[in-house]
């Protein structure tokens, strides 16, 4: 382009010198560079022999707000107070006459009043006139500043996009959108699927196992080529050792430096998917756990209601201590609920006071042996307890807990111990068993949500699996810690602490 520019300009000039005389020929030429220069959005500075500015064009004046008087005749190096006289700068040009050089491309920043920071790449040239025996420097000045500024605000883009996709959470493939071949991957996609990223690049999606279905995966590709975004709410994918895992696949198509290229983000739902079917099986079960109370209420009701005047004392007794315990459980498993909807809705208020600790195991001991007569529940408490700021009701809740799922899981006869010791800024409350004990597996499990074990044995053991979930959150609200100490076939140790000198104010 440079080179048909310069063409151009020749055959211009050379038809203003055809015919005419030559001081007109001359003085239409003049005029016409001159025009040509005044136009050019670069600056341009021609200087004598000493440094010193014989004429500027007018964009050199506009760009560094200066006027022709106080520039012509100048030296360079006093322009705009000084700011040009720099050592390398003034090195350059003081070379180029002497020795017939150039430069090109010389980057310098420099900091002008009125327009701030200018980023300038200078081009210098000497120019001989043969007949007047004169030398001159043209220099050009390209202000870069703001190509300067877009090429950092790229850069730092670009760095910052590298940190999401190699930190993202999700694993991201970026296809080739016309072949379909994998150009990068992320940390993420390789771990999730086991393969390397080299084993990744240059394969197509359905070459490297996920995608099975080969048919399918092309006619989603051309698809994807079609609409540019395509939507899976749930793929299987198997990652490199065989393993079954459920994804969320979302692809979009779009242009990057006039290339278009699909990104594939896969998230892993496994866990999702998992903690759904908890979810649900865990609604069945409170149902059930619902339902089973209120049949027994009703039913001793009903035949009480009917049959009460041809049954025995005895037998009417019975009917009525089996409601008064059936109602017990249901009040006890909807407290539960409760207590969980509180905390998930982060409404659960503790009303704290000071209270005798020994007192408070004693009556959920008595409670728990009146409810239950099938084991044998010792109480091991140091005499002098410190009494303690806490929720009465709500400690009672998680010893209740604690207790009746120690009885659910293990034998009945057994020994179950609930003891109480004081270490030096907290409370320390335990309930011991002889169970069939948990694995470590099962004990990171415990505390979760939807959580319910059936060790052998105890397959028909019937609860919610709300208890345990139900301690944590309230031993947390104290500002307490909860865990497990158990051998498979040794028994069960769980233990929660709470702090001694905790101020209910705070």
């Amino acid at each position: 382009m440079a080179s048909n520019m310069r063409k151009l300009i020749t055959e211009d000039i050379q038809d203003f010198l055809k015919d005419k005389h030559p001081e007109q020929a001359l003085q239409e030429a003049l005029r016409y560079v001159q025009s040509i220069i005044e136009t050019i959005s670069d600056s341009l500075v021609v200087l004598d022999d000493r440094l010193r500015v014989i004429s500027a064009n007018q964009s050199f004046y506009n760009i560094f707000l200066i006027k022709p008087v106080d520039t012509e005749g100048k030296l360079i190096y006093e322009l705009n107070g000084g700011q040009w006289d720099v050592p390398r700068l003034r090195e350059l040009l003081e070379e180029i006459l002497p020795g017939n050089t150039s430069f090109s491309n010389f980057e310098i920043a420099l900091e002008f009043p009125g327009i701030g920071k200018r980023v300038m790449l200078l081009n210098a040239h000497r120019i001989y006139s043969e007949g007047r025996k004169t030398q001159r420097i043209l220099l050009g000045i390209e202000d870069v500043t703001e190509r300067n500024n877009i090429e950092q605000e790229l850069a730092a883009s670009e760095v910052r996009y590298r940190r999401l996709f190699e930190t993202a959470k999700d694993g991201i493939l970026i296809l080739d959108a016309e072949t379909g071949e994998i150009e990068d991957s992320n940390p993420f996609l390789t771990d999730m699927l086991g393969y390397s990223k080299q084993e990744l690049l240059g394969k197509e999606l359905w070459e490297i196992g996920p995608v099975k279905d080969i048919n399918a995966s092309q006619k989603a590709f051309r698809e994807l080529q079609d609409r540019e975004h395509i939507h899976y709410e749930d793929l299987p994918l198997k990652t490199r050792d065989g393993k079954l895992i459920q994804v969320e696949f979302v692809s979009n198509a779009f242009q990057v430096n006039g290339s278009k290229i699909i990104q594939c983000n896969i998230r892993d739902i496994s866990k999702r998917k998992e903690l759904a079917q908890l979810k649900d099986e865990f609604i069945g079960m409170v149902s059930h756990e619902l339902s089973s109370p209120l049949t027994i209420i009703t039913g001793s009701l009903n035949t009480l209601s009917t049959e009460g005047q041809r049954l025995s004392r005895e037998e009417a007794n019975h009917l009525l201590q089996n409601a008064i315990l059936a109602a017990d459980k249901l009040s006890h498993l909807l407290g539960n609920l409760l207590e969980l909807s509180r905390a998930q809705a982060e409404r659960l208020i503790l009303h704290e006071e000071l209270i005798k600790v020994d007192h408070i195991v004693k009556d959920t001991v008595e409670r728990v042996t009146e409810q239950y007569a099938t084991h044998n529940i010792l109480v091991d408490l140091p005499p002098g307890l410190t009494s303690i700021y806490a929720d009465q009701l709500r400690l009672e809740r998680i010893l209740y807990n604690l207790l009746d799922n120690a009885r659910k899981y293990s034998p009945e006869g057994s020994e179950i111990t609930i003891f109480v010791k004081e270490e030096k800024e907290r409370m320390v409350f335990g309930v011991r068993d002889h169970g069939v004990g948990i694995s470590e597996a099962d004990q990171t499990k415990l505390f979760q949500p939807f959580q319910r074990l059936n060790p052998s044995g105890f397959e028909g053991v019937k609860g919610a699996g709300l208890g345990l979930l139900v301690c944590r959150r309230l031993v947390e609200h104290h500002g307490g810690q909860i865990w497990v100490e158990s051998t498979p076939g040794q028994g069960s140790t769980f233990l929660f602490s709470l702090p001694v000198n905790r101020d209910p104010e705070a």
